[in-house]
């Protein structure tokens, strides 16, 4: 008897031990809760550039805080400085296109859509059809006059709420910068630390811990280097078909190509819709076919960078990509595909531990019965 009260009160410290422990984690889960994002952003860039850091690590001896200040400053200020020129070129041009969406002539912009599809000679086949030219043409005015009208509404939402947007995203870039100091100078330490509380055997944990980092790298280095590469020929194609503003649009175009929904496309369309509207037609029609091959990079690089690099099944990547951009954001176009790499580590790891630890056993008795 006395032997089981013995056992029923270690239970009863165990159990509240590991109360304790999940409810202090969930508090501290509450504090963390609203740097998560600065702390991933962070974690990502600390990993695509941590042999930079064990350069420095090395040139400056063994001074990791200097390493890491370094380190930071070499990630930091070419972002810096593309942003503030984003920024400059953005202040250039908002101010006429503001200025446009925000007229009230709605009816004359109508007017000159509807003159454009009077080049098609669109009145003579719904003539054909028993249509009044004069009914349709009244018609299709007032209806280009709503979708101009509302679609310049949410474009200057859009602008409204980028602009209010705009001192939170400077905090959470501030929040960025101090944890990749911390994360480049006690990254490994925690790292360690992290992968010690893994149930796994050592050899396991060292799988996780390369997948992760691997995936991560490639995930990054396929997006960015595929976005480079469209922004640049993106403003190339703007350049030769003589679109206003080519260097701008080639920036919207590289920042656009993160987000898998939207990609170069969603500007290098509109470009070339305006080069035909404009009755340049041989500029046009030259731009989609280069836009054709400007999207086509997306196929090709990400894929290859990626499955080459990380092992994954493109089928698997493609829906991972996009429902960690719906789930996540902007941030799912790298998590998805990381937790992706987890989760094939983790599989295989219950396939050779669990799956596998069952066959001998059956093969035994089989050879008893036998």
């Amino acid at each position: 008897m006395a032997a089981q009260i013995k056992i029923s009160r270690q239970n009863i410290f165990v159990i509240a031990f590991f109360v304790l422990l999940i409810g202090l984690l969930s508090l501290l889960f509450s504090l963390l809760e609203p740097f998560l994002r600065s702390f991933v952003w962070a974690a990502i860039l600390v990993m695509v550039f941590h042999p930079l850091y064990t350069w420095l690590l090395k040139a400056t001896g063994k001074r990791d805080w200097l390493a890491a200040m370094i380190s930071t400053l070499v990630v930091l200020i070419p972002l810096a400085s593309l942003g503030f020129f984003i920024v400059i070129n953005l202040g250039r041009e908002l101010p006429n296109a503001y200025a446009f969406l925000s007229s009230a002539q709605w009816d004359e912009k109508s007017q000159w859509v509807l003159d454009r599809l009077k080049d098609f000679n669109l009145g003579l086949w719904l003539q054909a059809w028993g249509i009044d030219s004069n009914q349709y043409e009244a018609v299709i005015q007032r209806q280009v006059s709503a979708a101009l009208e509302n679609s310049s509404h949410l474009v200057l939402s859009k602008m409204s709420e980028a602009f209010q947007n705009l001192a939170g995203f400077t905090v959470e870039v501030v929040f960025v910068c101090v944890a990749l100091y911390f994360f480049f100078r006690d990254g490994s330490r925690l790292a360690l630390r992290g992968t010690e509380l893994l149930p796994l055997e050592e050899r396991h944990r060292q799988k996780v811990v390369h997948t992760f980092s691997i995936t991560v790298t490639a995930v990054v280095r396929a997006i960015f280097l595929t976005a480079l590469v469209q922004g640049f020929m993106a403003g190339l194609g703007f350049v030769v078909a003589g679109v206003p503003v080519p260097i701008l649009l080639g920036l919207a175009a590289f920042i656009l190509s993160f987000i898998p929904f939207l990609g170069a496309a969603s500007v290098w369309v509109p470009a070339s819709i305006w080069l035909l509207a404009q009755d340049h037609v041989g500029a046009g029609i030259g731009l989609i076919l280069w836009g054709l091959v400007i999207t086509a990079v997306d196929y090709v690089i990400k894929p290859w960078v990626i499955g080459n690099e990380a092992k994954l099944p493109l089928f698997w990547l493609f829906f991972t990509t996009i429902g960690g951009l719906k789930v996540y954001g902007i941030l799912g176009v790298f998590l998805g595909p990381i937790i992706l790499s987890l989760g094939m580590a983790f599989l295989a790891i219950y396939r050779e531990v669990y799956l596998n630890w069952h066959h001998p056993a059956s093969s035994s008795r089989s050879s008893r019965r036998s």
